[in-house]
């Protein structure tokens, strides 16, 4: 018993010992630092390299950080340098003897700088002291910035708060300033003032480091195709999600938003669509984490609720678009249609950092969306439509209405004045703009607080915020709650471990959108009129509207609700292992879980729940995604000039899904919706899922003498969603860079052509059937048969199913101008998509219309262009500007068999052809003698000729192949200006050479056949109304047999440019500020879709993918103006 307390003794304690080892560990840390440097020991050969060389050897073998000048190291030469296990000490007192240079030690960190010479001068000189600060334009301070007196060697380095002094002999002086990574300055200094020197981070040093998820590269040594996206530039704009900030950052990246309901899904694609039936949107990937992506809605609503909704992006530090295969193939089977790469901030060594952040806004559509006649507008068009119905009668006489053949034009007018007031008749309360009750100026408001700093050993990043976001449209919106802890310790000199952890909460509001008759946006645009007041006279809800009777839009708005409940904690933990020289094992644990559940309210007091007096859905949906990733990594340098890299790994992910829903109607009252108070259970179902990957990879790269560069990877994937015969997939890529401006024949044009590299790449990727179980033959247990269990067959087994493989060839150049103050970057690729996953049609004999098969082959080619430059770079005032434009060619290879084409609605999917083309009869305009509409019949001839007669018989006209929907070109221009304490930024994005098919308008525009009890567009008034008139919009006759609804009329160019973001700050200088204790203070005004110049202006040009448009909720211009305060 003794023994059993006192282990329990000792339980109870060791805990408590434990952290305070731990403590004293970490605060003690700074006191051992002087005795590590001394006892801390090199091995290392070298002749003959320059100082830069030992110097980056030794940052390697040892826990120490190195600052110098690039300049002063390259000059200083080691002729011979052999040492094993001597103190690093004694080997930098080897390198630079008799160099000019000295070192300093602090905190972790050696200096490197020019040694103070000897003065031999004896006459006294009057002594002066210049104090000041260096940091930041967010006003951290920059510890170990070089602060030196112009022509001579008296300088210093800045300390842990980033401030410095020098004693001068001249009371007026010129210090230079500079530190890596930054632009360097030349300061006018005056004794006894102080000085707040502010650094700007050179744009230029910044692209060269490129982030591929298993590693980083410096741009010139990367053979592939990435694209680097500055989140800086868009960091105050007020984004939920971060795909948003890639809309014009990057070619070749196309961003699509089906809906502006704030949090609603969105879709990225890179370099056109790669596949018929399986996804199309890239992988992303977070912290090196494959992560979920797309709609988590548990509600099933137009909209959804996108996954990275969830993630602040105010914690992302840096987004990397990968576009070909040189490092997409090492993530296989996910990655054919690219990959996106966020990494998150990170803590430095140094003091803490805290910053507040805080903005307000307010928001409406970017554009007016399907404007609509006023309610005179629209009576007076109404009644001209009755006139021309009149006089164009030819039934027979209804004398009770009365109509007959041959009226004339008084009796025409007098049948429409008797009429008018059946389907234009003027309220009691006047004529009623439903925008105003159903649409409101949207608000966002957004708080956040970060935490930054850390040692030597320990660092730290951790971040809480808050977000709500107001839809344009009421019953619309997002909040959202978040934190993030990023930290990374090192345990020993080969050891070190960290953790990224990641929490939000986010609730949204929703309604369901398309052609419902009580959604905001088709209801007012369809059936809500203005001749229809919301309230009858007494305060009654009117229920008797012209066209939706009992369907008041407002009324259901006001009671019924759908929201979405998502709460994700995502939690990854890693350690990374210095087995041996050159040789680092790395292991990284992923769990995220994302618990996702809606509630759906239809109110027993509207048309949507009054004929179940009232229905309540509830739905369920967890989602886990498990990561285990090992990766063994080796680096060497052989004789110098030979560089390699080699990596080998092992990962593992799973995926699980469970869901479970119920719906239930019949209340007792309407002010308790909830599964327990209804009385009719609807239906009710659930399901659960699971898929798994296992992954094999290898990667080598290799370089010499940073001129020439090859690398190989090659990843082998198994997975659950394919049958055992087919699981496992080979994916490999091959690339290959040449850095021409490195060759000795090149130095002649060094002084304008400072960099020119040839890269090219070649690889295979694949894509997954997107159904967890598309290969099995499976049976529905749920079969109903005289409330007994019924067995049912409910889809054919195919166990020849396979991956889908992407081949993707890029070739590319990069040239640097002028010391890299215009670079240029244009890249050509080539990507082909075999075995297409296609639905394949079957008899009907079979039980089943199609299958899930491997058919057809898909290719994508096009090319891209970047260009970036500074133009205008001194002391106070700073321009940048950058421009980057992308083609891409979309075009089928291939269908089933001898299969050439098939038609799908108002689209052909054709060999040779574009996938999404329009197919259609053409509309050939309006004839200017009497107004009607004119089609080609487009019948061909034995030569194949199309015959381009018109006719006003649509069945007489044959459809055609029509436009795509694809633009042809697309890019972005952003510009970033800097002037003392104004920074303004600003971005357009363009689109070029699309085209929409506006499905609404097929429904609502009829030319009079169905307008009597319909809205009417403001175009409408552009009418035919007599001979000679020329117009595109037909004469307007009301109850007309209606015209084609499937004709070229309703395709729209989607040509356009769009200020899409901009921002203009002010930081407070810093006298101004550092009386409170705060380190920098800027104010700021952003905005987003501020300005749009759009060919076809009825409603917004980013239309959905597929380029048919409904009544999705259009996208939002926002203002916004916030505060930023560092301390």
């Amino acid at each position: 018993m003794e023994k059993l307390r006192n282990v329990a003794r000792f339980g109870k304690y060791g805990k408590r010992l434990c952290m305070m080892f731990l403590f004293l560990c970490i605060t003690t840390s700074g006191l051992m630092r002087a005795s590590i440097f001394a006892q801390t020991t090199v091995t290392a050969k070298f002749r003959n390299v320059t100082l830069n060389e030992v110097l980056w050897e030794i940052q390697k073998q040892t826990d120490f950080t190195f600052i110098y000048s690039t300049n002063d190291a390259k000059k200083v030469r080691v002729e011979n340098l052999d040492v094993k296990n001597e103190l690093i000490s004694e080997v930098l007192n080897k390198c630079l003897r008799n160099s000019g240079l000295t070192y300093t030690v602090h905190d972790g960190v050696i200096a490197i700088r020019k040694a103070e010479p000897v003065r031999t001068e004896t006459v006294a000189r009057e002594k002066y002291t210049i104090t000041g600060k260096v940091i930041e334009d967010s006003g951290e301070p920059i510890i170990g910035a070089n602060v030196i007196v112009k022509g001579t060697t008296n300088g210093m380095m800045t300390d842990m708060d980033g401030n410095f002094h020098l004693e001068v002999t001249d009371k007026k002086v010129t210090l230079m300033v500079s530190y890596i990574g930054y632009t360097s300055q030349e300061v006018v200094a005056t004794p006894g003032k102080p000085m707040s020197i502010i650094l700007k981070v050179d744009n230029n040093l910044l692209d060269e480091v490129i982030v591929t998820g298993y590693g980083t590269f410096k741009k010139s040594a990367y053979a592939g195709s990435a694209s680097i996206v500055k989140t800086d530039a868009v960091k105050d704009v007020p984004n939920v999600s971060f795909q948003q900030m890639l809309e014009g950052a990057a070619p070749g990246v196309s961003v699509n938003t089906g809906s502006g309901i704030p949090g609603s899904s969105t879709s990225i694609r890179i370099r056109g669509m790669g596949s018929f039936n399986a996804s199309n949107s890239p992988l992303y990937v977070v912290d090196g984490i494959p992560v979920l992506s797309g709609n988590i809605g548990a509600s099933g609503s137009d909209s959804g609720l996108d996954v990275m909704s969830t993630l602040n992006t105010s914690d992302i530090e840096s987004i990397t678009v990968i576009k070909d295969a040189a490092a997409a193939s090492l993530y296989g089977s996910r990655a054919a249609n690219g990959v996106v790469i966020i990494t998150t901030k990170q803590g430095k060594a140094g003091k803490p950092v805290f910053k507040l952040k805080s903005d307000w806004g307010f928001s409406n559509f970017a554009m007016p969306f399907r404007e609509l006649m006023g309610g005179q507008e629209r009576r007076n068009l109404i009644h001209e439509g009755l006139r021309n119905y009149a006089l164009t009668y030819s039934g027979k006489t209804d004398d009770e209405v009365g109509l007959h053949q041959g009226m004339t034009e008084n009796e025409a007018w007098a049948y429409a004045d008797s009429n008018i007031d059946q389907y234009a008749p003027i309220p009691w309360c006047g004529f009623v703009n439903w925008d105003d009750y159903l649409f409101r100026n949207g608000s966002h408001q957004n708080y956040e607080f970060s935490a930054s700093g850390g040692q030597e050993k320990i660092k730290y990043y951790t971040s809480i915020g808050y977000m709500k976001q107001d839809g344009v449209t009421i019953n619309s919106g997002l909040e959202r709650i978040s934190a993030r802890l990023n930290v990374d310790y090192q345990m020993a000199k080969w050891m070190n471990i960290g953790a990224k952890i990641q929490f939000s909460k986010v609730n949204q509001d929703t309604y369901s959108e398309g052609t419902s008759y009580t959604s905001p946006i088709y209801g007012t645009r369809n059936g809500a009129t203005p001749s229809d007041p919301i309230w009858n006279e007494d305060g009654t809800w009117n229920r008797a509207l012209i066209k939706l009777d009992d369907r008041n839009p407002m009324l259901s708005n006001s009671y019924n609700f759908k929201r979405e409940y998502a709460t994700r904690s995502f939690n990854t933990v890693y350690a990374s292992f210095d087995i041996w020289k050159g040789i680092k094992f790395a292991s990284t644990f992923s769990y995220d879980f994302v618990m996702n559940k809606s509630r759906a309210w239809k109110d027993p007091r509207t048309s949507d729940g009054d004929d179940d007096n009232g229905r309540f859905s509830k739905d369920y949906n967890d989602i886990t995604n498990m990561t285990w990733s090992n990766i063994l990594t080796y680096q060497t340098k052989i004789k110098k000039k030979h560089n390699l890299d080699l990596l080998a790994g092992y990962e593992i992910n799973s995926k699980e899904s469970d869901g479970l829903g119920t719906t239930i109607s019949n209340f007792a009252r309407w002010d308790k919706p909830e599964v327990n108070n209804g009385v009719v259970y609807q239906s009710m179902g659930g399901s659960n899922s699971t898929t798994r990957i296992v992954s094999y990879i290898t990667r080598a790269n290799y370089d010499y003498d940073n001129k020439y560069y090859l690398g190989a990877s090659w990843r082998t994937d198994g997975s659950s969603r394919l049958a055992r015969e087919n699981r496992w997939g080979n994916f490999w890529s091959l690339s290959g860079a040449w850095r021409v401006s490195s060759e000795s024949f090149m130095k002649p044009l060094q002084n304008w052509l400072s960099d020119l590299k040839l890269r090219v790449s070649y690889g295979v990727n694949g894509t997954l059937p997107s159904s967890y179980y598309g290969y099995m033959g499976l049976s529905s247990l749920t079969s109903n048969y005289n409330d007994n269990p019924g067995i049912t067959q409910s889809q054919l087994e195919n166990k020849e199913l396979t991956w889908e493989t992407n081949y993707n060839f890029n070739s590319g150049i990069d040239l640097g101008f002028f010391d890299n103050r215009l670079n240029v970057t244009f890249e050509y690729y080539v990507r082909t998509t075999k075995n297409l996953l296609y639905s394949r049609p079957l008899s009907l004999a079979t039980g089943f219309s199609s299958y899930l098969a491997n058919i057809g082959k898909l290719q994508n080619k096009g090319y891209e262009l970047e260009i970036r430059s500074t133009n205008i770079e001194t002391k106070d005032f700073r321009w940048s500007t950058s421009l980057n434009l992308g083609h891409n060619a979309n075009k089928i290879l291939k269908l089933d068999g001898d299969l050439k084409q098939v038609t799908s609605g108002t689209s052909i999917h054709k060999v040779g052809l574009p996938y999404s083309t329009y197919y259609m009869i053409e509309f050939a305009g309006i004839d200017p003698a009497d107004g009607e509409p004119m089609f080609y019949k487009n019948t061909t001839d034995e030569n194949g000729n199309l015959n381009k007669e018109t006719t006003k018989d649509p069945r007489s006209a044959e459809k055609v192949i029509l436009q795509c929907a694809d633009p042809t070109i697309t890019g972005g221009l952003g510009n970033s200006i800097s002037y003392k304490w104004f920074d303004l930024g600003l971005t357009f994005t363009y689109s070029l050479g699309g085209y929409s098919f506006d499905k609404t308008g097929t429904l609502i525009e009829t030319d009079g056949s169905k307008e009597k009890s319909y809205n009417l567009p403001v175009y409408a008034l552009d009418r035919w109304q007599k001979p000679g008139d020329r117009t595109d919009v037909p004469r307007f006759v009301l109850e007309q047999g209606a015209g084609p609804q499937n004709s070229s009329r309703y395709i729209h160019s989607t040509d356009h440019i769009r200020l899409k973001n901009l921002t203009l700050g002010f930081t407070l200088p810093g006298r101004w500020v550092q009386k409170a204790l705060i380190e920098n203070a800027r104010v700021y005004f952003s905005g987003s879709n501020l300005l749009t110049w759009a060919k076809w202006k009825q409603y917004d040009p980013e239309v959905p993918v597929n380029g048919e448009v409904f009544c999705e909720a259009p996208p939002m211009r926002t203002f916004n103006f916030g505060v930023e305060i560092t301390f």
